[in-house]
C-alpha cells in the first residue's frame, strides 16, 4: 500500500513520538498537474563545487555591482574576476559580525561596505577603497541615491551625500523616536527603508525632504523587531528574519507589504526553543529551479532551517561532521549570483563555491548526505509487522565510476516513536541506465509504534517521489 505521509517536511512536535519526521538537504516540491504520480516529492538541495580558497578565513559577505562580483573572507576585501580568479583590493577591520555591501548605481560607481563598525567606499572607476566612516557603522544600504548607515549603539541612521558615499554630513541623521527599543538591524527592500528594532519596526521612505529626506511611513510600525539582527534578509519580494515581540520570541515572520505573516511552524518553534544561542543566526536567499529559498543558520546551535517560498514548507539543510556523526550547520553561506553562477562563501573558512542542482558534494569536498525520516507507522498502538518497505526513487542515476557508481540507500527503523533506531541496511539505488532497478527491504520487524528512516551520500542526484509498504497489524491490543 502507500506510504502515507512519506514525503514531508522537517517536523519534529514537542513530543517526539508525536511526530519525528525529519527532511535534511531535501526540499517539497508540490506538483500541480492531474496527471503527475503523487502530490508532492522530494528533489535534493544543490551541493558545491570548490572555486579557490583565499588564505585568510572566514567568509563574511558577497555582494555583485555592475557586473562584478566581491566579497569580504576575513580582513580582506577582494574581486571574484572571470574567469574565477581572486583580486584583493585591500584591507577592512574585522569583529564577529558579516559584511553589508550596497552600490549607488551608474549615477556614483561606489560600493559601499561596513565592516567591524567601520564603513568603506569602494570606487568601481579607480579601484580604490577609501575609509570613510569610523566606527558607529554596523550596517548599510542604499536607497534612492542615498547610502544608509545604521548606528546600533546610538539607535541612529545616517544617510551620505547624494551619489557620493564618500562624504557624510554628521548632522544627517535620525534616531529612533517611535519606540522605546533599539534599531538592531537594517535593510532595504524596493523603496522602503526597514529599520528592524528588538521588539518592534519601523518602515521608512524618501519623502524627498530637505536636508534629511526620509521619514517614516504612517502605519508603518511592525510589532515584531530581533535578537539577531543578521538573520534580516529580502527574499523574493518579502523581508524575512528571526523574530521577537513584547509577549516573546523564537518565530520566523514573513512580511510582504506590511502586515508580517508567522511563517514558522510549532515544531520549528520548539526547536528554536531548544537552541542555546540563537543571536547568532545568519540569513540568506537563492533562487533555483523554479524555488525561491530563504535559510537562517544557527552557528553556536549547529542548525540550518530552509524554506521554500513556493511549498511554504521548511526542510534543513547540514553538513555531515562524520567525525562526531551528527550534523552541523550548513557551511555554504553568503550567496552571490555572479557570471551566471551562484557563488557562496565557507562561513568557516576562506573557501569559495559555486552552489549547483548538479553538484553532489558538500563543503570541504565532504559527503552530501540526505536524509527522511518519515512520520510513524501508527494503528491504535497494536504492534504493526512490517514485511515490505520499498522506497520510489528514480532509479539509474548512478555515477559512470568511483563513488556512487552502485549508489546505496540506507534504512534503519525505531521501534518506540523515533526515540532509538536499529542498524542501517543499505540496498542499491541502482546503477547508471539501470532504469527498471528497485529499491526496497524485506522482514523488517515489527513494533506498536515505528518509524523509518532513509540516509544516502553517494554524489548523485537521490529524487525521493514515493514509498511503500505491506503491512500486517496484530489482532491483540
Amino acid at each position: 500500500m502507500h506510504f502515507p505521509s512519506f514525503i514531508g517536511p522537517s517536523n519534529v512536535a514537542q513530543s517526539s513520538i508525536a511526530d519525528a519526521e525529519r527532511t535534511v538537504n531535501y526540499y517539497v516540491e508540490r506538483t500541480a498537474l492531474p496527471g503527475e504520480k503523487n502530490k508532492a516529492v522530494l528533489y535534493p538541495t544543490p551541493g558545491v563545487t570548490t572555486i579557490t580558497t583565499a588564505t585568510q578565513s572566514p567568509g563574511r559577505g558577497s555582494f555583485e555591482a555592475c557586473g562584478r562580483a566581491f566579497v569580504v573572507i576575513g580582513n580582506t576585501f577582494s574581486e571574484i574576476t572571470e574567469p574565477l580568479a581572486l583580486i584583493s583590493w585591500g584591507t577592512v577591520a574585522v569583529n564577529d559580525n558579516p559584511v553589508t555591501m550596497s552600490y549607488n548605481g551608474d549615477g556614483g560607481q561606489e560600493v559601499f561596505i561596513t565592516s567591524g563598525e567601520n564603513g568603506y567606499i569602494f570606487n568601481l572607476g579607480s579601484n580604490l577603497l577609501t575609509l570613510v566612516r569610523t566606527g558607529n557603522t554596523t550596517m548599510g544600504a542604499f536607497i534612492d541615491g542615498f547610502f544608509l548607515a545604521l548606528d546600533v549603539a546610538n539607535s541612529a541612521l545616517y544617510i551620505s551625500d547624494f551619489l557620493d558615499g564618500t562624504t557624510w554630513d554628521a548632522t544627517q541623521f535620525q534616531q529612533r523616536n517611535a519606540a522605546g527599543d533599539k534599531w538592531v538591524s537594517l535593510i532595504v527592500n524596493y523603496h522602503d527603508i526597514w529599520l528592524v528594532g528588538e521588539k518592534t519596526s519601523d518602515v521608512w521612505y524618501n519623502a524627498g525632504l530637505s536636508p534629511f529626506p526620509l521619514l517614516p511611513r504612517p502605519g508603518g510600525t511592525v510589532p515584531y523587531g530581533t535578537s539577531a539582527p543578521w538573520s534580516v534578509e529580502v527574499a523574493g519580494d518579502a523581508v524575512h528574519w528571526l523574530a521577537q515581540s513584547q509577549n516573546g520570541d523564537g518565530q520566523v515572520v514573513r512580511v510582504s507589504g506590511y502586515t508580517p505573516q508567522v511563517i514558522s511552524t510549532p515544531a520549528l518553534q520548539v526547536a528554536l526553543a531548544s537552541y542555546s544561542d540563537t543571536t547568532d543566526a545568519v540569513g540568506d536567499t537563492f533562487e533555483m529551479l523554479g524555488h525561491t529559498f530563504y535559510f537562517v543558520s544557527f552557528p553556536t546551535a549547529r542548525a540550518t532551517w530552509l524554506f521554500d517560498m513556493q511549498s511554504g514548507v521548511w526542510t534543513e539543510l547540514g553538513t555531515w561532521i562524520s567525525a562526531e556523526n551528527s550534523y552541523a550547520a550548513w557551511r555554504p553561506l553568503y550567496h552571490v549570483f555572479a557570471y551566471g553562477r551562484h557563488l557562496m562563501l565557507d562561513r568557516e573558512t576562506g573557501a569559495i563555491y559555486e552552489l549547483s542542482s548538479t553538484a553532489g558534494l558538500d563543503a570541504d569536498g565532504r559527503p552530501l548526505r540526505r536524509l527522511r525520516r518519515a512520520p510513524a507507522l501508527f494503528t491504535e498502538n497494536r504492534r504493526v509487522f512490517i514485511s515490505r518497505f520499498e522506497l520510489m526513487v528514480e532509479p539509474g542515476l548512478g555515477a559512470v565510476s568511483g563513488q556512487g557508481s552502485d549508489p546505496q540507500i540506507q534504512m534503519r527503523i525505531s521501534p518506540d516513536g523515533g526515540k532509538t533506531f536499529g542498524n542501517e541496511r543499505s540496498r542499491s539505488a541502482g546503477a547508471l541506465g539501470k532504469y527498471r532497478h528497485r529499491t526496497f527491504w524485506t522482514r523488517c520487524g515489527s513494533a506498536r509504534d515505528p518509524v523509518i528512516e532513509t540516509t544516502m551520500s553517494d554524489p548523485i542526484p537521490y529524487r525521493l517521489i514515493d514509498a511503500y509498504i505491506t503491512l500486517a497489524r496484530s489482532a491483540e491490543a
